[in-house]
This record gives structure tokens, C-alpha cells and sequence, in this order.
């Protein structure tokens, strides 16, 4: 057992932003403990495409996508799919999720998300050089890219509000697509090109690495599930994985099951595990991929990942307990494979994690409102990874009373009551 005196702060999830935290309160001289299940391949940090994008400045309540629902839970797009029998489970998320569906509200939520997207980059480069991994982050952009010019001219707004926030979104043709990515065959007319992005080759790579750093520099991970979260006189108390860890903090970055850890403590937060599935091939011959794709229409992702190809799913709405359903890697990698000549799956069955995803689309980031030690991390959705470093140093600036690098009153627990 751990006295309150040994651990100035507990962080709950060992993903990156939970480790991203924990080696920036390292760095103010505070002794951290983290608590994690332990299992490096199922996070959400370990599954994700790689990409440190300039654009995903938008939330997935987007305008329009109510008349797409029908087709979502019904199976009819292949991008976004709903497990009708956790639909009761989602109500609640749903009904604020649809609310949030609205020009207005994805063009505020862009600005909100923006100061800190737009950092995603650097901040990555600036934890990595410390580590000595900075060849693992290239700056090779990535690829939208769209079958028909109708489907394309449909990003108007998207486009509008980007230019807006100054992040380029370069159009290109068929003929541009071909010089770009050479070995792709020939089903798009039309693209957007995010030159200021990255990527990452070995996401689970560079994160094992960081879980490295930190604990060399004297933090000590326990392996297990917290069970229990309460508050106590001068701090907290995290039960779980047969031990009782005691700290004056607590940084609680669980991922998609960091809702039922609140709840202990009478915080109510939306959270919907957006799950996705991956699958690595091989190309053949001499295919090369240069960087991160995703097709519009086939509702997928590749990315190259040292030496092979990573194909990805979109969304699944569904709980964190659900058993996996393939259907959706299946029919995408199907279709992935007409776009560029892969050979047999590397891995016996496909990769499958959950996303946090808040109802509005911004990650929770701040103080709880009765207990000032707690302090949220957690349900970035599809920017998790790229925006881990960025958020754990806020969270080291809230423990330590200091001033965040950027406004983060948008990503408030408040919104929620919280």
C-alpha cells in the first residue's frame, strides 16, 4: 500500500495522454503513479492511424448527418455503423449528439478545437526529441480523397472554415492524386491534400517508448482495472488491482471507460465508445504507400506502418463490453484492396479498440468542479493520439496551478454539469 505521502498524483490510463501526463508532472518534480489495465494492443493509442492531422478540427456531429441515420443504423454506410442493441446504452449521448448537429455548433466547436489541433504537430516533435525519437514523426501530409466531383464539391463548408482557421487544404485532381501516390489505382477524381500534417509509422512503438521514459524517471505503473474512486481529507483514494493508492491527485485519463470512474464521484459526462478495427497487409511487388489515405467513399483509412499497409475502419457506435463484429473490417478491407494491390492479412484476426467520444466532439479537459485535485482527460474521439502530448501538458499546468498554452474553458467538464 501506498502512503499519501509516496504518490503526489495517480494518473488512471496509461494510453498517451495519460503518459503524456504523467512525464509532464515528472518534469514539475512530482512522483507519479499510473494504473492500467496493462494492455498495450488494445488501446485506442496503440490501434489509430497514425495520423497527427491539421484538419480534424471538426466534431462528428456534423451538419446534415441526421438524415444519414436511418442508413447508419440499418448498415447502409460502411463508414459509420450502430450496434442497434446498445442503442438504449447511447440514448442519452445520442440526444446530445444530435443537438449538437448543426452548422452553428460545428463551426464553434472548430474554433474551440482549433488552438489546440493546431499545436498537435510540435508538440509531438517536442516530447519526441527528449526521447531521442523524433525520426519516428514525419511531416508527409495526408490524402482525402473522393470518387466523384459532386461527392468532393460536398466539402465546400469543411474547406470554408478551414481557410478560415489558415490550415491549408489543397484541392487536387486525378492527375495530382497520381503523381502523389503512384500505385493507387484509379477510382478518384478528386482530393484534398493537408500538406501541414504527419504522421507516425509504429503508433504503439512511439507510445511503448514514452511508457519507457516514464518509468525511468522513477513513475510506477500498477497493472489492473481501478474499481473504486473516492474522494478523501487532502486528496483522493483509487482502489483496484489489489492495492489502495492514496495521492493529493488524480488525473483520470481511462479512455472510453473513464465515464464509470466519474459517476463515483457524481459526475455525469456523456462518453460513447466510437470502436474501430485495423487490419496490416502487405503490399505486393513494389507498391508503396507514402502516406496516410483515407477514402471517402469506402469509409476507410490506409496508412503505411513500417513496411506494411494498416487498413482501417470508421465508427461503430456500441459499449466498450461488446463483443467485436468484423463485418465492418471485412467489407473495407474488401474495398481496400480495388484502391491499392495488397497481399493476405499479416495478423490472424483484425485489431479493435474504442474512442471516447463526447456528444459535442471536444475532448473533456479541466478541473471537476467539487473535487479540484480530479482533473479530466479523456474523450478526444479521433484525435486522441495526435493530440495526447499537447493535453498532458495541460493537465501537468491545472495540477501545478500554472497557465495552459492555450484557452481550454471549451473543453470544460462544466458543459456537462461537471
Amino acid at each position: 500500500m501506498i502512503s499519501r505521502h509516496d504518490a503526489d498524483v495517480v494518473v488512471i490510463g496509461a494510453g498517451i495522454v495519460g503518459l503524456a501526463a504523467a512525464f509532464h508532472l515528472q518534469d514539475a518534480g512530482l512522483r507519479v503513479v499510473l494504473v492500467d489495465p496493462g494492455d498495450e494492443r488494445g488501446r485506442a493509442s496503440f490501434g489509430n492511424a497514425g495520423v497527427l492531422s491539421r484538419n480534424s478540427i471538426f466534431p462528428v456531429a456534423s451538419p446534415g448527418i441526421r438524415s444519414r441515420l436511418a442508413g447508419y443504423a440499418l448498415g447502409r454506410d460502411i463508414g459509420v455503423r450502430v450496434r442497434l442493441g446498445s442503442l438504449p446504452h447511447l440514448l442519452p449521448w445520442t440526444r446530445r449528439f444530435l443537438a449538437a448537429a448543426d452548422a452553428a455548433h460545428w463551426r464553434a466547436s472548430a474554433a474551440v478545437l482549433d488552438p489546440l489541433v493546431a499545436r498537435a504537430f510540435d508538440s509531438h516533435v517536442a516530447l519526441a526529441e527528449r526521447l531521442g525519437a523524433r525520426h519516428m514523426i514525419r511531416r508527409n501530409g495526408w490524402l482525402r480523397l473522393y470518387r466523384t466531383r459532386a461527392a468532393f464539391e460536398g466539402s465546400a463548408l469543411e474547406r470554408a472554415i478551414l481557410a478560415e482557421h489558415g490550415v491549408r487544404a489543397e484541392p487536387v485532381d486525378a492527375d495530382a492524386i497520381r503523381e502523389l501516390e503512384p500505385h493507387l489505382a484509379p477510382r478518384f477524381t478528386d482530393g484534398i491534400f493537408f500538406a501541414d500534417s504527419g504522421s507516425v509509422e509504429s503508433p504503439g512503438a512511439l507510445v511503448a517508448l514514452y511508457a519507457r521514459a516514464v518509468a525511468e524517471r522513477g513513475g510506477r505503473f500498477v497493472t489492473g482495472t481501478v474499481d473504486r474512486l473516492m474522494a478523501n481529507e487532502g486528496g483522493f483514494t483509487v482502489s483496484g488491482a489489489g492495492e489502495t493508492l492514496k495521492a493529493r491527485f488524480v488525473v483520470l485519463a481511462a479512455g472510453a471507460r473513464s465515464d464509470r470512474l466519474a459517476r463515483q464521484l457524481g459526475y455525469h459526462i456523456p462518453l460513447a465508445a466510437e470502436r474501430g478495427y485495423h487490419r496490416h497487409y502487405r503490399p505486393t511487388g513494389n507498391v508503396v504507400l507514402g502516406r496516410p489515405v483515407h477514402d471517402a467513399a469506402g469509409g476507410y483509412v490506409m496508412s503505411p506502418m513500417e513496411g506494411a499497409i494498416r487498413v482501417l475502419t470508421g465508427v461503430e457506435l456500441a459499449r466498450p463490453d461488446d463483443p467485436p463484429d468484423y463485418r465492418q473490417i471485412e467489407a473495407v478491407t474488401a474495398d481496400a484492396g480495388r484502391t491499392i494491390a495488397l497481399t493476405e492479412p499479416i495478423e490472424a484476426a483484425p485489431w479493435m479498440g474504442s474512442r471516447p467520444s463526447t456528444p459535442d466532439g471536444r475532448p473533456v479537459i479541466g478541473r471537476a468542479a467539487r473535487h479540484p485535485g480530479l482533473v479530466f482527460a479523456f474523450g478526444h474521439g479521433h484525435v486522441g493520439f495526435a493530440n495526447g502530448p499537447l493535453t498532458g501538458r495541460i493537465v501537468a499546468d491545472l495540477v501545478t496551478d500554472r497557465t495552459p498554452p492555450i484557452e481550454i474553458a471549451g473543453f470544460s467538464p462544466s458543459r456537462f454539469g461537471a
